[in-house]
């Protein structure tokens, strides 16, 4: 069924209490579903992948062992194959709803990051996925799950290659994998968090088992991955 451009929507990410009518200039089309994305989304998601990017090179580099270069494409990697996985998995969900459903960046939340990076810390509150829509108290928890648990699963395939070193294994496969668990898991983790608007306080909500499930895993794997056990 087409959705209706005038039609009304309440926002369900990141705020629950708002509502508000859907521009007909939101969707660059009068019929159908809305486009997979605006120019302003991918604006946005260009924004955030190139300032967490810089940011993690900053956190992970070292002269000693390797070049800029090399960093700066690693932490590209990790931050496509965790932010950007992350953030469309809730995307793709939510549409798969009904639901409009949209990348927006948080520029302050970038800078603090780049500024934090200087001193070896690595923070992310890049933005969140804007989703508008109809959506039951379930499936808004799956939403928010889909997300971390799509670290956790890029976390474990990564894993094998991260921790095992037979003989004759390039080291360049085990910190390319590394760097993928550790920017994987940290993520899950840090959204995990009960606190909103992170996406652990929505999947509380709606399953509390599922929560905490999902939760020990990830601060078992984020601790796997600060003591390289």
């Amino acid at each position: 069924m087409p959705y209706d451009r005038d039609s009304e929507y309440r926002i369900v990410e990141p705020q629950f209490s708002t509502s508000y009518v859907l521009s007909p200039h939101s969707y660059g089309s009068p019929y159908g579903r809305p486009p997979l994305f605006s120019k302003t989304e991918l604006k946005h998601i260009a924004a955030a992948v190139s300032a967490l990017t810089v940011a993690f090179t900053l956190v992970i580099y070292d002269p000693s062992r390797h070049g800029i270069g090399f960093y700066l494409g690693l932490s590209l990697l990790s931050v496509v194959f965790g932010f950007f996985v992350h953030e469309m998995s809730h995307k793709f969900l939510a549409r798969k709803y009904g639901c409009w459903a949209e990348f927006r960046a948080d520029f302050r939340g970038l800078a603090l990051a780049l500024f934090i990076s200087v001193f070896g810390v690595l923070f992310a509150a890049p933005g969140a996925v804007h989703i508008a829509g109809r959506v039951s108290r379930e499936e808004n928890g799956r939403i928010s799950l889909v997300g971390p648990g799509s670290n956790l699963a890029i976390a474990l395939a990564s894993m094998p290659f991260a921790f095992l070193s037979p003989a004759g294994w390039p080291e360049i496969v085990s910190e390319i994998a590394g760097s993928l668990y550790f920017f994987n898991v940290f993520l899950a983790a840090f959204n995990m968090i009960p606190i909103p608007p992170l996406d652990g306080s929505k999947v509380w909500a709606w399953n509390r088992p599922v929560y905490i499930a999902v939760l020990v895993a990830a601060g078992l794997l984020l601790v796997l991955a600060l003591t390289g056990l």
